[in-house]
């Protein structure tokens, strides 16, 4: 196994998220699961703008996570692949609420619907997101759990915005 190889190998479980992307049950649905913890806790603790920022820099470097992937499996969509599911998660989590009159009721309740949504529109690929599927390589692998997760986000703000909730992306604008 030479250098490049082995190099290969590592981005390779990255893309994995090594050993989510080996679940037996549901890899896609764990790893939007571990996102959910992990982004809403870097929501909390950065700010929105530096949330954004991390969050391009990490679908850039998934996108090139899946392509080397992809080159060393000879795979066009690998189900064990699922740092795409985390990308997606990780929009569609800026839809959950930020309220004066926090309560962990709608905490836990804009979460499950934030994951709900996502997952949703990730399986069923209603809409152009079945189109984006289509792409070539690791374009194709991160372009639809990126438009599943602004569906699922768009939609959560609208659900939330109807009952009078904010949501964490208004604050980019205070």
């Amino acid at each position: 196994m030479n250098i490049n190889h082995k190099f290969l190998f590592l981005l390779s479980k990255f893309a994995e998220v090594y050993p989510i992307g080996h679940s037996k049950y549901a890899p896609g649905t764990m790893a939007s699961l571990t996102a959910i913890f992990i982004g809403y806790f870097l929501i909390l603790n950065l700010d929105i703008k530096i949330y954004l920022i991390f969050l391009f820099m990490f679908i850039i470097t998934s996108y090139f996570l899946c392509e080397a992937h992809i080159k060393l499996h000879k795979k066009k969509d690998p189900k064990e692949v699922v740092v795409d599911e985390i990308s997606g998660q990780f929009i569609a989590i800026l839809g959950c609420v930020q309220s004066e009159k926090f309560t962990y009721i709608f905490l836990f309740l804009s979460l499950f619907l934030s994951f709900i949504l996502f997952r949703f529109f990730d399986i069923t690929k209603i809409g152009p997101i079945k189109k984006f599927e289509n792409l070539p390589n690791g374009i194709g692998i991160m372009a639809d759990d990126i438009a599943a997760g602004l569906f699922a986000f768009i939609t959560q703000a609208a659900i939330l915005t109807s009952i009078n909730q904010n949501i964490y992306i208004k604050t980019l604008w205070n």
